[in-house]
């Protein structure tokens, strides 16, 4: 290797260690195992990354696979113990169901979770608040929360302003603030529900992890400014995506062909695929990197590029022709052949009924 090539790997090294984003996600992945979570690296850090992509996700998956144990402890890792910027909340009452009044109960819940999330959107929307994070999150949800706290919700941010939550209509518009993530999860074998308004604003993760035996584990880590370091890296728009790839990759950015190809070969078979996927699937790529440029997957480039652009697919393109998938054998044959290196969008694929 040449001095200048020693050179160029002292300076990656160095980067790595000292970058505070993969200090971060060290600190999760490492949590996680402790406590138990059976799922790989990469289905933690896509978390985290989706977060930065748009506000709102939902991690769909089997029952005791770790999914609230995995929100609790990127929680802890963002915001540390302030219990003011977090509500962790049943996202169902389906305790009602050993009740005599179902319907009343379960409304009951609805009101007490929009209650709640106007409170943190309030507290958000301080001034004061605006480099801090703050989450939400619904555990358990039913097709009734993901109707009225996602879909609906979704629509809302699509054109502007939220003027209500379920069971509750505001007196005034109110902005959704930037600092705000509404995270859900759902216990679900497979997860079908993909909706224009819902994919919009919210990223859906097919999760992977098994049925885990959980343990508590005590976190040592000290979250100070670590919300404002996710916050300020984040990239919301195409351009400044773009731009990022760009200044990153240089001539490694035909790596990023596939989502292009991808799209192209939807929309040549009449895939329902808005002009706006292609730009939320740049802006997810974009986010695969720390605002540093190192790559959170794997810190090699090629290898980041595959694995970020692999989840892009099977997150925001192919949900959106899932109906085109189900009913096109031409369609399902060729996307099957173009995706062969990509084992998330295969078995997106392949899951589709």
């Amino acid at each position: 290797m040449t001095v200048t090539g020693v050179h160029s790997s002292l300076q990656v090294r160095d980067s790595m260690l000292l970058d505070p984003e993969l200090q971060i996600l060290k600190h999760v992945i490492r949590v996680a195992g402790e406590v138990g979570i059976r799922t790989d690296p990469a289905s933690i850090v896509n978390l985290y990354v989706a977060l930065k992509t748009k506000p709102m996700a939902i991690l769909a998956g089997i029952a005791h696979s770790g999914k609230i144990a995995l929100i609790q402890t990127l929680v802890q890792a963002l915001i540390g113990d302030d219990l003011f910027r977090c509500q962790m909340m049943n996202g169902h009452a389906w305790w009602a169901s050993q009740t005599g009044n179902v319907a009343f109960f379960t409304d009951l819940q609805a009101r007490l979770n929009a209650d709640k999330m106007l409170n943190l959107i309030e507290e958000a929307r301080r001034p004061e608040n605006a480099h801090r994070v703050h989450i939400a999150c619904l555990t358990r949800i039913s097709p009734g929360e993901l109707t009225g706290f996602f879909s609906e919700l979704a629509g809302q941010l699509r054109h502007g302003p939220i003027v209500q939550l379920p069971g509750l209509a505001l007196t005034e518009p109110i902005p959704y603030p930037p600092n705000l993530l509404l995270i859900g999860t759902m216990d679900t074998v497979q997860f079908d529900w993909h909706d224009v308004d819902l994919l919009a604003k919210t990223t859906v993760i097919q999760w992977p992890a098994v049925e885990s035996k959980l343990v508590d584990a005590h976190s040592t880590v000290t979250a100070r400014d670590n919300d404002s370091e996710f916050l300020s890296s984040r990239v919301g728009d195409e351009w400044s995506a773009r731009q990022k790839l760009l200044r990153i990759l240089g001539g490694e950015a035909y790596g990023l062909r596939p989502v292009l190809q991808i799209g192209d070969l939807l929309k040549a078979h009449h895939a329902l695929l808005p002009d706006s996927a292609i730009g939320e699937a740049v802006v997810y790529l974009a986010n695969a990197w720390s605002k540093q440029g190192v790559g959170l997957f794997d810190a090699v480039n090629s290898r980041n590029i595959t694995i970020a652009v692999d989840l892009a697919i099977a997150q925001t393109l192919l949900p959106r022709a899932a109906e085109a998938i189900r009913s096109l054998a031409t369609l399902r044959d060729q996307l099957i052949h173009r995706l062969h290196p990509f084992p998330h969008s295969l078995a997106f694929i392949e899951n589709v009924n």
